[in-house]
């Protein structure tokens, strides 16, 4: 399934700023209050296959450039321009932004100024070789955000539908035993 088209380019809500994280290197930050439902991003770039994807990250390793990507739907991920601010947004096991659609990111809750802008990254990734540690200081923080963290039914329950689709297709499917 192709989930639509996502534009060529990153959109960031005009309240929205980089700024020096306390979770790791630069974040996003709320400039003013945001409230619940708010559309806070909106991803664009190039939708590649799987196969294709791997090439660019072999081309990366050998050039030393960084390549951010996400899952949105059964062999079609979605590569993110160079450069833009959207890279910056870090995860948060206990995030106050989630997904509204397959390319925009909203408020979770009310999200006061200053406050720093994160999204769990199990919701956009089941590659199987993705690790990496957590520095978000949530009290329910995971420790180690894996590829296979989608599969955890507390963060099912706690999402809902609020998942890239090729993630909530999986998830709808362990349920009905039709998981792929």
């Amino acid at each position: 399934m192709t989930p639509g088209s996502p534009g060529p380019d990153c959109w960031l809500n005009p309240l929205v700023r980089v700024g020096r994280s306390p979770i790791e290197g630069e974040g996003l930050f709320a400039a003013a209050p945001l409230p619940r439902g708010t559309a806070v991003a909106r991803f664009g770039g190039r939708l590649v296959s799987d196969a294709e994807l791997g090439r660019l990250f072999a081309e990366a390793a050998r050039t030393g450039t960084y390549v951010d990507t996400m899952s949105v739907g059964r062999d079609v991920n979605l590569v993110l321009p160079p450069d833009v601010p959207n890279h910056t947004g870090n995860h948060g096991c206990d995030p106050n932004t989630w997904w509204a659609d397959p390319f925009t990111v909203v408020a979770r809750r009310d999200v006061e100024r200053g406050e720093e802008l994160t999204l769990d990254y199990a919701t956009i990734t089941d590659d199987p070789g993705f690790t990496m540690p957590c520095a978000c200081r949530a009290a329910s923080c995971r420790g180690r955000v894996t590829g296979a963290d989608w599969r955890l039914p507390g963060l099912q329950a706690a999402y809902g539908d609020h998942w890239v689709p090729v993630l909530r297709q999986r998830i709808t499917g362990s349920r009905t035993g039709l998981q792929r």
